[in-house]
């Protein structure tokens, strides 16, 4: 089982963690994502494009995590949870 409990802090994944979120809030500002799988899926990109410049054991975590979702939004079977996420609409924000 995977913990981050025991791992440091690392520079380079609040970095990755702080790139990601201001994207993905940017998004939803601007009503950029369609729905909230279109969004989601964004955010997980991001992290694994950002996380392979951080080789600390958090990042390493993190990324785990991420792909093991993927699985349940893409994978012959499992697909379900990514079927019901298209039919939520994505955050729209009026400012």
């Amino acid at each position: 089982m995977l913990s981050t409990e025991n791992d440091d802090y690392e520079d380079c994944a609040g970095n990755v963690t702080r790139k990601c979120m201001i994207d993905v809030f940017s998004r939803i500002l601007q009503n950029a994502d369609q729905n909230f799988l279109t969004a989601f899926k964004r955010y997980q990109n991001c992290f694994e494009k950002e996380g392979e410049k951080c080789d600390a054991a958090i990042m390493k975590h993190f990324l785990a995590y991420i792909k093991a979702d993927q699985k349940l939004f893409e994978e012959e079977g499992k697909g379900e949870f990514g079927k019901m996420l298209k039919r939520i609409p994505a955050p729209h924000v009026k400012l």
